[in-house]
């Protein structure tokens, strides 16, 4: 079993977590959407990792993602999905459908900044 995620190069303080993981697709984004601090350019990587390291993940991708920018990881364990939402050392992990704990997510997001065209994604 493995996890799966997404995340945008850009957001990188250091690109060397994505050797903690095993990139498997890559795609180019022209953003009209994108904020005055944002670039209008950017590079999504769809990754996957192993189960058993998901949690270690998720806190080095936390400490290397930059402010105002968050990522997405998703595992099934025990029929039920899993969701982190990453932001620069703070994480959100509930089950997919929390309606509460993607609010939080979502609140979070917006409370640094985050433009609201973008936080569709918790």
């Amino acid at each position: 079993m493995n996890f799966t995620g997404m995340l945008l190069k850009e957001s990188l303080n250091n690109e060397g977590v994505l050797d903690l993981v095993n990139v498997t697709k890559k795609e180019t984004w022209n953003i009209d959407s994108a904020d005055d601090w944002q670039p209008k350019v950017w590079t999504a990587i769809f990754f996957e990792g192993e189960a058993k390291q998901v949690d270690e993940v998720a806190q080095k991708m936390s400490e290397a993602i930059k402010p105002r920018w968050y990522l997405n990881i998703s595992i099934e364990k025990d029929n039920e999905k899993i969701e982190y939402v990453i932001f620069n050392n703070k994480i959100f992990k509930y089950k997919k459908g929390d309606k509460e704990k993607s609010k939080q997510a979502e609140e979070y997001g917006r409370s640094l900044g985050i433009p609201e065209s973008q936080l569709d994604g918790m």
